[in-house]
């Protein structure tokens, strides 16, 4: 029996894999080549094509826990500080780019999947930075704009024309420079990093290394290379940040802590 006639084996392989320009890399001609040995099969242009799509999955897995560990800090801390507002609003419209365009385009889920896990997060994010900013409050007519965006933004997408739609991914590099901006400016200007996470931050800056090597094997676009070079860069200023501001983090968030102890006493 070859692997192909395994229940469930061909149709998995065939969405991971997306459509492939070349026959001679497909689910079919590569699942043919594994009984003929490891040999063979690393030997043709099957590996390094399976190599892409396996750490694009890892890349998917990884984004689904991306956001976790930045809400439990600020779930513990019960603060929204150190957070941009504006940088989370624009890095929304970057995922949601991404998996738009990816859609679209019908690049593979392996491509752009993990931006549908990060736009559904960041929407999470955004509620609970609605809910412990304190001081002030976040503004109504804010919440209401930003929820008449999601309308305007879904009916812009699901118009845009076919030889306009590069825009949505060229558009992601420039939106990222002005919302990591803002957050790498919020931070300087805080002088800590509140709730942000150094892990969630770390796994931003391994997946958009990453993104690099996949795009190029996949697609080769470069509006889509673009935004992912963008991203390093700014997520290495963001990293370095948390460990520059570190000691302040650690005082800013026992001072907090405190203080809500102490208005519970």
């Amino acid at each position: 029996m070859k692997l192909e006639d395994i229940p469930l084996v061909l149709p998995l392989a065939e969405w991971v894999w997306g459509a492939d320009p070349t026959d001679s890399v497909s689910p079919t001609v590569c699942l043919d080549l594994v009984p003929y040995g490891l040999g063979t099969f690393f030997s043709g242009g099957c590996f390094s094509v399976l190599f892409a799509k396996a750490l694009g999955v890892s890349i998917i897995l990884g984004a689904c826990l991306n956001k976790a560990p930045v809400m439990v800090n600020m779930w513990n801390s019960q603060s929204g500080a150190g957070f941009s507002r504006l940088s989370m609003y624009m890095e929304t419209v970057v995922y949601a780019n991404g998996a738009a365009y990816g859609m679209l385009e019908l690049h593979p889920f392996t491509a752009y999947g993990e931006n549908m896990a990060l736009w559904l997060q960041n929407l999470i994010l955004i509620g609970m930075i609605w809910k412990f900013t304190d001081n002030p409050l976040v503004p109504l007519q804010e919440k209401i704009m930003a929820a008449a965006g999601c309308f305007v933004y879904y009916g812009f997408v699901i118009s845009i024309p076919v030889d306009l739609r590069y825009l949505l991914q060229a558009s992601n590099g420039v939106i990222l420079m002005v919302s990591r901006g803002a957050q790498v400016f919020e931070t300087y200007k805080a002088q800590h990093t509140g709730a942000q996470s150094i892990v969630t931050n770390s796994l931003n800056l391994a997946g958009g290394l990453a993104r690099i090597f996949t795009t190029m094997k996949e697609t080769g676009d470069m509006a889509v290379l673009f935004g992912f070079a963008v991203s390093v860069a700014l997520n290495s200023a963001m990293f370095v940040q948390y460990f520059l501001y570190q000691a302040n983090t650690e005082k800013f968030l026992a001072d907090l802590q405190a203080q809500k102890k102490a208005k519970t006493e």
